[in-house]
């Protein structure tokens, strides 16, 4: 054998070993820049602000935590925020500015016509967005970069008829939702699932994001002699609802989504107001007896003077989820988001995130009911095959 041939294999194995080493660098931390730069578009201005503040607290929180514990692979985290007001054009904006320092990943809103308007800025940005907006649609825009982190109104809009026939008993609901993309596509699928139960709403209204009125549509639902209210809102407009539905004389029980119950809504409500609602979805930090939640609950509280809701949970989660992602692969967008869309039995506060074909993680929904202005969990509603 020539001599050189003894050489071949050390010199193969000490360049593979080098490959691989480059390989194991580029899927850890160290691969990712420092500070590793995450942003946030959420509303903090208009009518919608008492939801977008909640990813705020939520995402500071989980920064804060994370960065006091020694940041992501010894790099500390750098939270830019921007406010996407309640316009689809200024988040558009807001998310090109912050696209602008070439984030390692972007939480934008949970408000659903921002993200539908966004979405093609998030296909050609190539880097995961994580969204807690609702819209039942959002997922199905073929979008692999889009990951959502919280439940939506495909799983309420099969949750919540099946709830007021089943376990409420009631055969004459009438529904009345906001009338924007989240509102609308919430009430088509409620009439969907209310019709494979073979019952058929005896009213169905919308009010604008905006209005202040909502008794011609209350005093419509009452004269349909409706027994239950199905209600889909945000906190502000809720609440502007279940006010008028008290001074109208409306007696009949309301069920809805998490705005229903949220500490937000019921700020803004008398215990007489607030008695009897439930609502279903996201789950609460402060009603339950976990204490790493509750801990959480207290510290948004005291750092904000406002109380957490499910959204600001679910963004604390998403952080953490980033964290786990970006500790196992790195910073490298694709393979951050093929680890995302992988991710399986993680577990959060209070809930556990699996990842769906169309990158929905969030598949369990809280049951919630309100006495007084006291909330209590009576239950919980997974979604079929999670």
């Amino acid at each position: 054998m020539h001599p050189a041939s003894h050489l071949s294999f050390p010199r193969a194995a000490i360049a593979l070993a080098a490959m691989l080493t480059v390989n194991a660098y580029a899927q850890t931390p160290a691969s990712c820049p420092s500070p590793i730069n995450i942003a946030l578009s959420t509303p903090l201005t208009s009518g919608v602000a008492l939801l977008g503040v909640q990813a705020k607290l939520g995402l500071e929180d989980a920064v804060e935590e994370i960065n006091a514990a020694g940041g992501i692979g010894g790099k500390k985290i750098k939270l830019s925020i921007e406010d996407a007001t309640g316009s689809s054009t200024t988040a558009l904006n807001t998310l090109n500015r912050l696209l602008e320092d070439k984030p390692v990943a972007v939480f934008s809103s949970m408000i659903s016509p921002h993200i539908f308007t966004q979405n093609d800025t998030i296909k050609s940005a190539g880097i995961p967005v994580f969204t807690a907006g609702t819209n039942g649609q959002l997922m199905k825009q073929d979008n692999p970069w889009l990951i959502r982190f919280h439940v939506h109104d495909g799983q309420l809009a099969d949750a919540i008829p099946h709830y007021v026939v089943e376990n409420l008993k009631k055969k004459q609901p009438a529904i009345l939702t906001v009338s924007d993309d989240y509102g609308l596509g919430a009430a088509k699928g409620l009439i969907a699932a209310f019709d494979k139960l073979k019952v058929k709403p005896v009213a169905v209204e919308s009010y604008g994001l905006n209005d202040k009125d909502m008794s011609a549509q209350l005093t419509k639902i009452k004269n349909a002699n409706a027994d239950m209210l199905v209600l889909i809102g945000r906190p502000g407009d809720v609440a502007l609802v279940m006010k008028q539905r008290k001074a109208l004389g409306i007696t009949i029980p309301v069920i809805g989504n998490s705005s229903a119950v949220a500490p937000t809504t019921l700020a803004n409500l008398t215990p007489e107001e607030a008695d009897g609602s439930i609502g279903i979805g996201g789950v609460f930090p402060q009603v339950t007896t976990d204490a790493k939640a509750l801990a959480f609950s207290k510290r948004v509280l005291e750092r904000s003077k406002i109380p957490a809701d499910n959204f600001a949970l679910g963004y604390r989660d998403g952080m953490y989820i980033l964290k786990a992602a970006i500790e196992k692969v790195g910073c490298d967008p694709l393979r951050l988001r093929n680890e995302l869309h992988a991710l399986k039995d993680w577990k959060g506060l209070l809930t556990t995130y699996v990842a769906d074909k169309d990158g929905n993680l969030a598949h369990t929904m809280g049951i919630y009911a309100n006495k007084g202005k006291t909330t209590e969990m009576v239950g919980t509603i997974k979604e079929a095959g999670f």
